[in-house]
Order: C-alpha cells, then sequence, then structure tokens
C-alpha cells in the first residue's frame, strides 16, 4: 500500500517559505521601512579605502544611518562624494562635520559625524543643490600621514642646517668656542685666591669701620657738648654786646668812642665763635654718618672690580 502525497500541502509550504524568504531578504537589503530617513551628501578630499554601500554613519559611536552610494565628484574629480540616508530624528547641524573612521585594526571603514552644538542651526539644502552638504574633516590618518610628512620635512631642514653648521668653517668656530671657554675658566681658577683675599680685606675693613665707630662715638658726644658751650658762650658774649651797646647810648662821647673801637671786635669775636660752633656740629653730623671720614679722609674712591 503506498503512501499518499498531498501535493497541494508540498505546494503550499514551498510557497511560504520562499514568501518569508523574500521579505527577510528585502528586510535585510533595504531596511526597516518603518524608519523614515533624511539624504545627505559628503564631499570627501581623501581616500576612502575600506568604505563600502551601507557601511554604517555613527555620532558618538551610536548608528544614525547608512551609506546610499560612494562615487566620485562629477564637479571635481579629486573628491569622493558620498551619499548618506540618516534618520530624520537625528538633527544634523550646520557646524556637524562627517569624518572617515576605521573600526580597531580589520581596516572597515564607516563615516563618523562629529559637532552639532545646540546653538547651531539646522542643516539645509542650499539653492541649486539637491541634498544639504555635510562638511568634511581630515580623518585620524589623514592627519597622522599630514603631521608625519611635516615632520620629516623639518628633519630634513635640520639635517641640513646642521650639516651647514659642521662644515670645516663650523667646526673651527665652535673649536674656537670652546677655546675661549677654558681660557675664562682658567683666569677664574688663577683669580681664586685673589678674590677670597679680596672677600676677607673686606670683612676686615668692615670690621675696623664699626670698632672706629664705637671708638668715635664718645669724641662725637664730646663734640656736640664743645660745640653746644661755644654756642652759649656765643650768646652771652652777643647779650653782653647788646646790654654795653645800651649802655653806651645812655653814655657820654667817651662811651661812645669805647663803642666805636671796642664793639667791632667784639661782635666778629661772636661771629667767630658761632662759625667754630657750626664747624664743629658739621664735623660731628660727617662722622656720624661715615666713621670712615676721620681715617681716609673726606672722599673715598669707589673701589674696582677685584679690590
Amino acid at each position: 500500500m503506498g503512501n499518499k502525497i498531498n501535493y497541494a500541502l508540498v505546494g503550499l509550504f514551498i510557497i511560504l517559505l520562499g514568501a518569508a524568504w523574500l521579505g527577510i531578504s528585502l528586510c535585510l537589503a533595504l531596511g526597516d521601512f518603518r524608519m523614515d530617513y533624511t539624504s545627505y551628501r559628503v564631499y570627501m578630499d581623501e581616500s576612502v579605502s575600506g568604505l563600502y554601500i551601507d557601511a554604517p554613519v555613527k555620532y558618538r559611536g551610536v548608528e544614525i544611518g547608512k551609506v546610499r552610494d560612494i562615487a566620485l565628484n562629477p564637479a571635481n574629480t579629486e573628491q569622493v562624494q558620498l551619499e548618506l540616508d540618516i534618520e530624520s530624528s537625528v538633527p544634523i547641524k550646520q557646524d556637524t562635520i562627517a569624518v572617515l573612521a576605521t573600526q580597531g585594526l580589520t581596516g572597515i571603514a564607516f563615516v563618523e559625524l562629529q559637532g552639532s552644538s545646540p546653538s547651531s542651526p539646522l542643516l539645509e539644502a542650499k539653492e541649486g543643490e539637491f541634498y544639504p552638504v555635510i562638511r568634511s574633516g581630515p580623518s585620524f590618518f589623514a592627519r597622522l600621514d599630514t603631521s608625519g610628512t611635516e615632520l620629516v620635512a623639518n628633519m630634513s631642514k635640520l639635517a641640513n642646517r646642521l650639516g651647514e653648521l659642521l662644515d670645516a668653517e663650523g667646526r673651527q668656530k665652535i673649536r674656537d668656542i670652546l677655546d675661549d671657554t677654558k681660557k675664562i675658566t682658567g683666569a677664574l681658577a688663577r683669580q681664586d685666591v685673589e678674590l677670597e683675599n679680596t672677600v676677607i680685606n673686606a670683612s676686615k675693613l668692615f670690621r675696623d669701620g664699626a670698632d672706629a665707630s664705637e671708638r668715635l662715638q664718645p669724641l662725637l658726644e664730646q663734640i656736640e657738648h664743645t660745640a653746644a658751650a661755644f654756642e652759649e658762650m656765643a650768646n652771652q658774649v652777643a647779650e653782653a654786646s647788646n646790654s654795653v651797646n645800651r649802655y653806651v647810648l645812655k653814655s657820654g662821647s667817651g662811651m661812645q668812642q669805647f663803642s666805636q673801637q671796642t664793639l667791632p671786635e667784639v661782635g666778629a669775636l661772636v661771629s667767630e665763635l658761632r662759625r667754630l660752633a657750626d664747624t664743629l656740629q658739621g664735623i660731628g653730623k660727617k662722622l656720624e654718618q661715615d666713621p670712615r671720614v676721620l681715617l681716609y679722609g673726606r672722599e673715598l674712591d669707589v673701589p674696582g672690580p677685584g679690590e
């Protein structure tokens, strides 16, 4: 007795399986039909090696879209034109920058969006453009390549400068500098003893000045007392002279003759006594300010280097 096969059920199963396979394929190929996308363009000035169609577009590591098309820019073949489909719910601002990034060490590339400050307005298509254009920025490898090129160029310049410096003339100048430095250090070493003696003499001079100041203190006090005594004596003589003048005015011609001959000499004596008192006071002030005047005179020569 043979098995009876229901070909209708088998055909229905194959049809359902094919429809499911077709639906899954369409979902994988076209994405979620319920997601609304906005198209943008990016013009890259560098190689997009490793980037492929349907490569992810990310913002801060979150996938927000995909690359729909990769082609050369018809207006400038030095640029690569990318068309991106980005979720409409993601705000793309005028300061947003698209950068080519790679995932790990695999070399698989994707588009990374950066920037988007809150105060920046939304990006819109300009007049004559079909899609809004996102500005592009150099990738990490592009920056590294530029920095490496500049570093190599600077190293080359440095090597050339060193070559120019270390030629025959440059080497001779360096030897002259080293010889002059050696002479200077030798001269300083020879002057070591003289510098030490100078320091010792200066220290001794300061000690002698301090001792002289202490010894001169009683003398200064005595000079001050003498000056005060002279000043007091001058005042007394002046008072006596005034008294004599008053007496002469009251007396006769004899006293007037005495006043005309004797009193001028007394007045001159009083003036001399006052000048002497002022001189003694000046000497006392100078000795207080600089006791070395008593030892070295009024003016001291300024010591020169090494003296």
